[in-house]
């Protein structure tokens, strides 16, 4: 223990300075170096006391002591360093949305080409169609009689008729399914539905549309002209020198394939040749001809050979 009075360094069981002779008293040393166990002054860096040797605590760290501006600085750089963020993630979500919307713009582009291809492909289809596809017209509907008998009646009047359009190979009325037979029926069905006499509903027919069948003929008073006989007989240069007035009587129905055996047919673009084989819808083909010829035969004013000579100059192709 140090004296108060001179200084002199003294045991701890001394209670009297053994150099001047003062009471020696424990006196606190403020100092911050100074050794808690005898007082000396020690340096700041030794680990014991130079007087006693005892053990020196180390100081520890002094906490820092934050100023009001430094907690201002803290504060500041913080909000600047949220302000970068937030500039960050305002620029990272702004590229995110304008990639979103050229992605948008993108597939949108690709729909409508998509739309344009698709519509091109269906406007250049369907004109192809339209120029390459056979022109035919709709067979209309046949609005038949809710009545059997007047049905009945229908079949029994049609039977004794061949389909006047010329082009379906002769059939029989009744069972003929094209726009002219479908027209003769309902010609039929409306005068029945007006009770008329399956007689005079003959006739009407017979007057109308002619094309009657020959085996009928008789029963009813038809001119000749109107009565279709299937009459195979074919114009040959035999035939007109032996018999020249075969083509010079008035012609009827029943002479149509005799006038058809006098050409081939005048497209040019089917394999067959013979008008009267041929079923072609060609400009100028047989379907066309075929009905031409059967107008000037419904005329009843032409001979067979002046049909002949009037198709020739129409379409030509006369074989003889």
């Amino acid at each position: 223990m140090i004296c108060n009075t001179c200084g002199i360094n003294n045991t701890e069981e001394n209670k009297f300075c053994i150099n001047c002779g003062k009471e020696l008293s424990a006196a606190a040393n403020i100092s911050e170096n100074a050794c808690p166990e005898c007082g000396a002054e020690t340096n700041e860096t030794n680990k014991f006391c130079i007087s006693c040797g005892h053990q020196l605590n180390q100081k520890s760290e002094p906490k820092k002591n934050y100023t009001q501006q430094n907690r201002v600085n803290i504060s500041t750089c913080k909000k600047e360093k949220s302000k970068k963020q937030l500039r960050r993630e305002l620029k990272n979500s702004f590229k995110r949305k304008q990639a979103g919307k050229f992605s948008g713009m993108k597939n949108l582009k690709l729909l409508w080409i998509t739309v344009g291809v698709v519509i091109g492909a269906v406007i250049i289809a369907s004109a192809f169609d339209l120029i390459f596809r056979p022109q035919t017209k709709d067979v209309p509907v046949e609005l038949k009689s809710s009545n059997p008998v007047v049905e009945a009646k229908v079949f029994e009047i049609a039977s004794k008729f061949v389909c006047s359009c010329g082009t379906c190979n002769e059939e029989s009325l009744e069972v003929c399914k094209c726009e002219a037979a479908v027209e003769e029926r309902q010609f039929i069905r409306d005068y029945l539905e007006q009770n008329q006499k399956p007689e005079d509903i003959v006739v009407a027919v017979a007057n109308k549309y002619g094309w009657m069948k020959a085996e009928f003929a008789a029963n009813y008073n038809v001119d000749a002209s109107r009565v279709w006989n299937p009459n195979q007989l074919e114009i040959t240069k035999d035939i007109v020198s032996s018999t020249p007035g075969l083509i010079n009587t008035k012609a009827t129905i029943s002479d149509r394939y005799t006038i058809f055996s006098a050409f081939i047919c005048p497209c040019g673009q089917c394999t067959k040749d013979e008008l009267r084989d041929c079923t072609c819808n060609h400009p100028n083909g047989a379907m066309e001809v075929k009905r031409f010829i059967d107008e000037k035969i419904n005329e009843n004013k032409y001979t067979i050979n002046e049909i002949v000579e009037i198709v020739d100059q129409k379409y030509g192709g006369k074989k003889i």
